[in-house]
């Protein structure tokens, strides 16, 4: 469902309003900030991006607010994001999600923000609370604490970089790596995460 700018509903009351009321018609200004208000808004989001002509990756989101005659242009997720890389045939091989998102169209830039979950396409699982995603670089990073989960071990600490594809990642500064079937260290976003990396 999209809803209607609220400009758009002011035109549609004026005409309303002209062709019941030949008598005269008074037209009251009502500015929007379009950096507060968005263009559109559209619920239960189901969209695939496309890149050097093949279909990569597929968004599905609660809801997509589109900010187009802001400032700066961009797009919210407010109720979170799911984004999944697809192979040439379609198929799922790594998955993205988030409580929220933030879209910089002019950057190229998503700011993946609360309970970022991640799994690669050979099974690894990456957790942490933010994550950028630079569409221009081809690149993901993070500040902020992580928790990795790959062949059978668990890989914690600070600082996280890695490939858009997610198949080559490293973390910059390790704090603790111990087996999987030995860990009882909760996971970020489970409200007993690590504090953010110290300045």
């Amino acid at each position: 469902m999209r809803r209607l700018p609220l400009i758009a509903i002011a035109c549609i009351i004026m005409l309303a309003a002209m062709s019941c009321n030949d008598d005269g018609t008074s037209v009251v200004d009502h500015d929007t900030d379009p950096d507060s208000v968005p263009t559109m808004t559209t619920t239960d989001v189901q969209t695939v991006i496309s890149d050097s002509g093949r279909t990569r990756y597929r968004i599905t989101a609660p809801l997509w607010n589109m900010f187009e005659e802001a400032k700066h242009p961009h797009w919210t997720f407010p109720d979170g994001v799911t984004c999944e890389e697809l192979d040439n045939a379609y198929k799922t091989i790594s998955t993205i999600k988030c409580d929220s998102a933030y879209f910089d169209k002019e950057e190229s830039l998503w700011t993946l923000t609360g309970n970022v979950h991640i799994t690669t396409a050979t099974g690894d699982i990456v957790m942490t609370d933010q994550l950028k995603w630079d569409q221009k670089k081809h690149m993901m990073y993070s500040d902020a604490f992580i928790h990795v989960e790959k062949q059978g071990r668990i890989i914690e600490g600070y600082g996280y970089e890695s490939d858009e594809s997610l198949t080559t990642y490293q973390l910059r500064q390790v704090e603790a790596i111990f087996p999987i079937d030995e860990s009882r260290m909760p996971h970020p976003g489970s409200g007993n995460a690590r504090p953010a990396a110290p300045q």
